[in-house]
């Protein structure tokens, strides 16, 4: 390999570059949440490894803070945010018909951090 050449503009990226950029979904258990206008504030307990994240949803319309504390949901623990976002992760959500956030979660409880394969 040559250092002084220019890498080809239409290389491909190396294994772990393309693993890096690839979202780790995991399931954590919301330990708090606090309304904020339409927006709804979580702390999200992914376990040992991970430890509590928050997670900021526009919520407010569909579910209460005390509706989510102790719900299991899924979340992007992995993201690449902007520097001034509170958000340490992305909890995942998909619109009703009306266009409301509904949560995506695990219909049965599995073991907060655990991984979507």
């Amino acid at each position: 390999m040559n250092p002084d050449r220019e890498p080809a503009a239409d290389s491909q990226p190396s294994a772990v570059a393309a693993d890096m950029m690839q979202p780790d979904i995991r399931v954590g258990t919301i330990a708090s949440a606090r309304e904020e206008g339409e927006k709804m504030l979580l702390w999200i307990d992914f376990g040992a490894l991970l430890g509590v994240r928050r997670a900021t949803m526009a919520l407010a319309k569909r579910y209460g803070a005390s509706q989510l504390v102790g719900r299991q949901v899924c979340a992007v623990v992995n993201p690449q945010l902007h520097s001034a976002s509170m958000n340490q992760v992305l909890a995942l959500g998909m619109p009703d018909r009306s266009g409301d956030m509904v949560l995506i979660c695990p219909d049965h409880r599995v073991p907060d951090g655990g991984k979507l394969f």
